[in-house]
């Protein structure tokens, strides 16, 4: 598929807008001809394979002159471009008199699948007159399940199918005591099982786990090792660790002794153990022995208790372990350590030419095609991250130019990727399934004479081990280019010797729709050279990027056949110059490469990522040379295109870790941090971010696909989980603030692109969520069923109530779907949800609101977060939060808007001038300020560079924003304290609604009326924006001069806008030097009872007395 979107190009002069006022328009465009532009289907650009059976047309019209808008269309589709020309075959629309040029969805015959359809476009502009006719493709995938003629096939070792199918029981001991663990302290339970081998051992591997660290003996001798409690608190506890033990069994009888060491507080539930010994008997059989319940147990044993000779008669029986019921309750999955990565690949000869070839695939795990020797596409961690237990998207690639006339050979390399890695913090693997990971693919063959040939995945093809031995996504990848079957597909080439490969397996997973994806994939954006090297220690190599960011490394160096040389990754180093990586918690980041000794060799991971501005190269025999690594830097390619700049170089460079921090972080999905133990979809994070990502991203395809994540939370209750897709459990839990992205996500893409589609494809969900938080609460106060009560998480202020903010973002949910209702028709709907936001409104009022406009925020219960989120300030009456979660949700009566926000403003005054917001506070404050009159305060905490605030992480050197305002502070605490964080770049929304004044409204949303508001402040000193809406291009550019704002806007055709201001406002502002009535084009009108100027299409200079 492609992942380009169309109306995110054509910019070229976008970066012409600088300090001073830039001339406009400055695209690229300008010297084009008039009309049709940026066309696309189901908002991409030549979308290859799509299974959307009415798929949605876009285009924009470019033509600049004053007033240009369009006034009907035709659309029409055919099966070939000759016959678009002339007939289209398929369907045509027939001229329409209508404006709308977003989403007109297709309504002719049913589309076949495998198909292209050319599709044009003609317009009829204001004076009746036809524009140019632009056209453009699409082409269909399997459009049905039943067009999958593939099976699902992988390979498993020997050791990998017997640990996998060895009858291990998760165990624990049944004493008392074992149930607590005080805090501070560790509770130590022993387990002994004896191992009777009849024969010779030729290879043995012990793999064994239990909460929070295991040891463990084999004949007295130890061969794991408990590890000790880290700074972060958390254990990677839910995976196997593994030893070689082949030299420590023999014939006979053999002591198995296994010890879990818990160092967690717990009140009522004892610690679980499972293992797995693995034998390989020299006459090439092999035995399993698992733990399972009987296994003697004892708690905190007595001395000597590992050894052969110990008596433990008086030992209990181990039982199968239970879980305590609880919110807090997860299921414990399968241990197994992940797979290495496998070679899969299949010869077939075409017979006769080749017009077109097609390759649809898919990955339970990741993968990478080869096909005669070259690599397939360019997509990594293909098919990226969803909850696997109920969808898996499948790619499509053109591969015609790649195949050969006789002999071809098709190969994949099968990787973990996130169904099988081990996830969170404490890594639990396998969480969507029991069976390895698997590939599907099909490559359909249509040849010259129209005939058509299936070349499938099946018990046909062969498999080995590749050279990737290992690959996981926090742990990194182990590459070695001594193994026989290279990690760069040369082994697909057709003059390739792959002579006793096994077969591959045929793999039954769980049943799992498999959607075409219908979003852009990850890919490599660009590559980013280190800026400096030092060597903090002897044979330690530090690498500086100058840049916090998230992809993979090429490593390119030389030495001995099978040297080991091995990268780490940090985002900050220690004082004395080495990485800094406790803040990773359980994530290794590290990878390794066995050279293989042939000269300059090149490494590049495939299947991991790292979140990272420093790497570290150890294990080579001589320096490396400066330029031996360098990063490539992956996202989401959904294209970045809005430009900024100001004339502060602190909101520049503030600006530019904004957009890095989303970079990092739009992986797959959005996820909180591209580093340490984590990287989940975290909601509230997410949702905090949409509407400053939707301006920096075109995330209409990708709002779409992270929506269904979130649905997908809901199996099983009503209500959406706090990270998506789901791990070990679809839900994880709910919460106030996190759970609501279900209904703040769409509401921002349909707010930001127009789609009203995402609206139809979540309302179900959205209202279920809803009713489920109003059935447990009629009264209108959330305060049943809250879930987990993050607050304002990591606020530096005092706890704001969580029955407060669980109200509000409920009442705030309230009011999105009664603005969806109205825009989708929904006239029952709007009713019933404007009635019960006044309910919510009116309870939120009677509980928190006085009758001065003091907003009763604070909660004075201690945090159930403890330290992680701990306020630095002493807890008052109200919250700055409070504050500003009452005026943004409008929850205040009118009365009382102007005394809160006093109060606001007053709060901020009273901490010096600075904030004390957190996560759900942040991103609305400044954007209350401004309306409620207190411009002046927004700007001065943007500008401000005390802790906490944004110029704070700038001047400490931040290139993204950081999960904590004193990151640079908490380095003695990692549980918590991640540098690359986007959370609080959501003040970017702010920079571009305000500061240049460009907005959207949900009355006419997707910007086709621009809202224009901008706020001019002469210590910025001036803003140059340039954003590439679903009309085109808009641009916002004004700097001061003395008592004089001078401001460019640029409305793109067939949009118009809206300048918001009052008569008396009106006075002091000025247009081509004449008064603002004085032109045609700027008339003056009242919209939704505010004053203000409607403007058409096209460019205006205005002048504004300050």
């Amino acid at each position: 598929m492609s992942g380009q979107s169309g109306r995110w190009v054509g910019l070229l002069g976008a970066s012409l807008l600088a300090v001073g006022i830039a001339s406009i328009p400055c695209s690229a465009q300008a010297m084009a001809q008039p009309g049709p532009v940026n066309l696309e289907v189901d908002n991409l650009e030549l979308p290859l394979g799509i299974d959307d059976l009415a798929p949605a047309f876009s285009w924009q019209l470019f033509d600049s002159a004053q007033g240009a808008h369009q006034t009907a269309y035709e659309l029409a589709v055919a099966s070939s471009r000759d016959m678009l020309e002339h007939r289209a075959d398929i369907w045509s629309s027939g001229r329409v008199q209508s404006a709308e040029s977003l989403n007109v969805r297709y309504a002719g015959p049913a589309l076949k699948p495998f198909t292209r359809y050319f599709w044009s476009i003609r317009l009829w502009g204001a004076d009746g007159k036809p524009y140019s006719t632009a056209s453009s493709w699409f082409e269909t995938g399997l459009l049905n399940q039943n067009n999958w003629k593939a099976a699902w096939i992988g390979f498993e070792t020997k050791e990998e199918a017997a640990v996998r199918r060895a009858p291990a029981a998760w165990i624990q001991s049944s004493e008392p005591e074992a149930r607590v663990t005080a805090p501070g302290a560790e509770s130590h339970i022993a387990y002994r099982a004896t191992v009777a081998l009849e024969k010779p051992v030729s290879h043995a591997t012990l793999n064994a786990t239990g909460q929070d660290s295991v040891s463990a003996w084999i004949n007295g001798k130890q061969v794991l090792k408990a590890n000790p409690f880290p700074a972060w608190r958390q254990m990677p506890w839910k995976k196997f660790v593994r030893a070689d033990v082949t030299s420590d069994l023999k014939s006979g009888s053999n002591t198995l002794a296994i010890e879990t060491v818990r160092y967690t507080a717990t009140k009522n539930e004892a610690p679980p153990m499972i293992s797995t010994l693995y034998v390989e008997y020299a006459d090439g059989s092999t035995a399993t022995f698992a733990s399972q319940p009987g296994w003697k147990c004892a708690y905190s044993p007595a001395r000597g208790w590992e050894q052969p000779g110990f008596n433990d008669t008086n030992w209990n029986a181990a039982e199968e372990w239970k879980q305590t019921p609880g919110p807090d309750a997860k299921p414990l999955g399968h241990p197994w350590v992940p797979d290495s990565v496998k070679a899969l690949r299949h010869s077939f000869a075409v017979s006769a030419p080749v017009r077109l070839a097609r390759l649809y695939a898919t990955a339970l795990g990741a993968y990478e095609i080869f096909l005669n020797g070259k690599r397939v596409g360019e997509d990594v961690l293909a098919p990226g991250w969803t909850d696997y237990r109920e969808r898996v998207t499948y790619q499509t690639y053109d591969v015609t130019s790649l195949l050969a006339k006789d002999a071809n050979v098709i190969g994949a390399l099968l990787a973990p990727g996130w169904y099988s890695t081990p996830l969170e913090w404490f890594q639990q693997p396998n969480n969507y399934g029991d069976t390895p990971p698997a590939l599907r693919a099909q490559l359909r063959l249509e040849h010259t004479d129209g005939s058509v040939e299936w070349i499938t995945t099946d018990s046909s093809w062969e498999a080995n081990e590749s050279g990737i031995l290992s690959a996981e996504l926090y742990d990194g990848e182990v590459q070695d280019g001594t193994h026989p079957i290279s990690f760069q597909g040369s082994w697909t080439s057709p003059l390739a010797k792959q002579a006793g490969w096994p077969s591959a397996i045929s793999i039954e997973p769980r049943p799992v729709v498999i959607q075409a994806q219908d979003f852009q994939p990850i890919r490599i954006e660009r590559q980013v050279p280190a800026k400096s090297m030092s060597q903090p220690k002897p044979g330690i190599y530090i690498f500086d990027f100058g840049q916090n960011l998230a992809g993979v490394e090429r490593l390119r160096v030389s030495g001995p056949k099978g040297t080991s040389v091995r990268v780490r990754f940090a985002e900050i180093l220690n004082d004395d110059g080495t990485l800094y990586t406790e803040n990773l918690r359980t994530a290794k980041a590290t990878d390794t490469f066995v050279l293989s000794g042939n000269g300059v060799e090149t490494f590049t991971p495939q299947f991991t990522f790292h979140g990272f501005r420093y790497a570290e190269i150890t294990g080579l025999p001589q320096p490396p040379a400066s330029d031996a690594l360098t990063a490539l830097v992956m996202h989401t390619e959904a294209p970045f295109a809005a430009q900024l700049t100001t004339g502060s170089k602190l909101i520049n460079q503030l600006w530019n870790n904004i957009l890095w921090g989303q970079r990092s972080n739009f992986v797959g999905l959005p996820t909180d941090c591209p580093q340490r133990d984590e990287r989940l979809g975290w909601m509230a994070d997410a949702q905090v971010f949409w509407r400053t990502a939707s301006y920096n991203m075109d995330l209409a395809a990708f709002s779409r696909k992270f929506s269904a994540d979130m649905r997908g939370t809901q199996a099983g209750t009503a209500f959406y989980g706090i990270y998506a897709p789901g791990t070990v459990q679809e839900n994880a839990g709910w919460g106030a603030g996190w759970s609501d992205a279900g209904v703040i996500i769409p509401w921002t893409s349909w707010l930001q692109t127009g789609d009203s589609r995402i609206i139809e494809q979540n309302w179900n969900a959205m209202t279920k969520y809803v009713s489920a938080i109003q059935d447990a609460n009629p009264d209108g106060l959330w305060q049943n069923k809250q879930g987990i009560p993050f607050g304002d998480w990591l606020a530096p202020e005092g706890k704001t109530d969580q029955t407060l903010i669980a109200t509000a973002e409920w009442a705030y949910d309230v009011s999105l779907l009664q603005q969806m209702a109205h825009a989708t028709g929904r006239t029952s709907d709007e009713q019933l949800y404007r009635g019960l936001f006044e309910k919510i409104r009116s309870a939120f009022q009677q509980k928190f609101v006085h009758d001065d406009g003091f907003v009763a925020g604070a909660d004075r219960t201690p945090s159930p977060f403890g330290e992680r989120n701990k306020p630095t300030e002493s807890v008052t009456g109200d919250t700055q939060t409070g504050y500003v979660l009452a005026l943004h949700m409008n929850l205040l009566p009118e009365s009382l808007r102007s005394a809160a926000a006093q109060k606001l403003a007053g709060k901020i005054e009273a901490n010096h001038g600075l904030l004390a917001t957190g996560f759900l506070g942040t991103p609305y404050l400044l954007e209350e300020l401004t309306k409620a009159g207190y411009a002046s305060l927004a700007y001065q905490l943007l500008l401000n560079t005390e802790y906490p605030s944004w110029g704070y992480l700038v001047q400490h050197g931040a290139t993204t924003t950081w999960e904590r305002w004193n990151g640079d502070q908490m380095k003695s605490d990692p549980s918590m304290n991640s540098y690359n964080h986007y959370a609080y770049g959501a003040v970017a929304d702010w920079i571009y609604r305000y500061a240049a004044g460009i907005d959207a409204t949900s009355t006419d949303a997707g910007f086709h009326t621009v809202v224009l508001h901008p706020v001019f402040d002469k210590r910025l000193g001036s803003v140059a924006f340039t954003y590439p809406s679903p009309y085109g291009t808009i641009r916002s550019a004004w700097n001061i001069s003395g008592n004089t704002a001078t401001w460019e806007v640029a409305i793109p055709a067939n949009a118009t806008g809206w300048l918001e201001l009052t008569p008396a406002g009106a006075a002091k502002w000025k247009l081509n030097e004449a008064p603002l009535g004085a032109n045609s084009n700027v008339q003056p009108a009242v919209r939704e009872g505010q004053a203000g100027y409607k403007l058409v299409s096209g460019s205006y200079t205005f002048k504004v007395e300050l």
